[in-house]
């Protein structure tokens, strides 16, 4: 008859709780890294929107137009 520690099967769960966690942590850092990432490219994009219309309405202030006649 074989020795069976009684604290084997906690052992055991345990691992395997461990092995989930990190699967899950590793899933909710690679949704954070597409979320940051998604967040980076519309940031990207509303700055060149934004800057865009600022810069063609200072474009518009300070140059002349010479068919102007006032």
């Amino acid at each position: 008859m074989s020795e069976h520690k009684p604290h084997t099967g906690f052992k055991i769960a345990a691992g395997i709780m461990d092995f989930f966690g990190v699967a899950a942590a590793s899933l909710v850092i690679v949704i954070l890294m597409l979320m940051l990432s998604s967040l980076y490219t519309w940031l990207r994009q509303d700055l060149q929107t934004t800057f865009a219309g600022i810069s063609k309405n200072i474009t518009e202030a300070v140059v002349v137009d010479a068919t102007d006649n006032r």
